[in-house]
């Protein structure tokens, strides 16, 4: 939160930095640097230079990560990610990310992993990325392994689970957050109220795809009987590898909004 770091950093930088930091650093070296830089916009990806791969010791380390895309189109309300970035996501082109994966793939890379917080946010342009990627490993003998993060409905497009299998996905970390029906309303996970929730992770898993879950504990409708709930969930579903922790209530998010006006708020 801004309000907060202001007079505890030299230079602080309010929202993405892209279009801000040339100038940061172009005010640093006449020595004028300002306190706070503020970015006009959200930055168009598709004019992001190439990350320098480069500079890293690649056998160091276990993966490689790039970034297709900022954004998501859903509304849960504990999330900062639409807050952060907004909910149409924003993608670099399709020939960035292939350029991008290939220079990964030639500096030894074998594992590449997709830090979008839902790489199916916009699943049209996703699916011609994955297209390209299936048609990459097909010429090149399937050398690098992805994973990545996606929303739940991936499970109800059977052209979109056979593209991430035809591209060499390996995992995808999916957003559970509850088996309750009643802590997903109160949440706003609807995309999570589609399917029976173990239906579709058993669905993902039919393509040779492991599911990893990212789930939540003290939603105003669990009792302490959730904890052997997800128990009983994760190995009903077979997730071999699941991620539990506390709901918060993130500064600017709709959460921390209702929390603030129902005098929840402690500090």
């Amino acid at each position: 939160c801004p309000d907060e770091l202001r007079g505890r950093c030299d230079a602080l930088f309010v929202e993405e930095a892209e279009e801000t930091w040339p100038q940061f650093l172009r005010d640093f070296e006449a020595g004028v640097p300002k306190s706070e830089y503020r970015a006009a916009e959200k930055p168009d990806l598709r004019n992001s230079p190439m990350p320098r791969f480069d500079l890293l010791k690649v056998d160091r380390y276990h993966a490689l990560t790039i970034q297709f895309a900022r954004g998501c189109p859903f509304n849960c309300e504990f999330c900062d990610i639409i807050t952060m970035y907004g909910r149409k996501p924003r993608m670099k082109s399709v020939a960035q990310m292939m350029a991008e994966i290939r220079e990964c793939h030639r500096l030894g890379s074998h594992q590449v992993f997709i830090v979008d917080d839902n790489f199916i946010g916009n699943k049209k342009i996703a699916k011609e990325l994955l297209r390209e990627m299936a048609r990459f490993g097909r010429e090149n003998g399937y050398p690098v392994d992805f994973n990545t993060e996606v929303s739940i409905d991936v499970a109800l497009d059977a052209e979109l689970l056979g593209l991430l299998r035809d591209a060499n996905f390996k995992t995808l970390f999916i957003g559970i957050e509850s088996p309750r029906i009643d802590s997903l309303k109160e949440t706003g996970k609807t995309q999570n109220l589609r399917e029976d929730l173990v239906k579709s992770v058993r669905k993902v898993q039919s393509y040779g795809i492991q599911v990893q879950a990212g789930m939540i504990v003290g939603f105003d409708h669990d009792d302490h009987s959730i904890f052997e709930e997800q128990l009983q969930f994760v190995e009903e579903a077979r997730i071999p590898v699941s991620m539990t922790g506390m709901l918060q209530a993130l500064p600017k998010t709709p959460l921390h909004a209702r929390m603030q006006r129902e005098g929840r708020l402690l500090a």
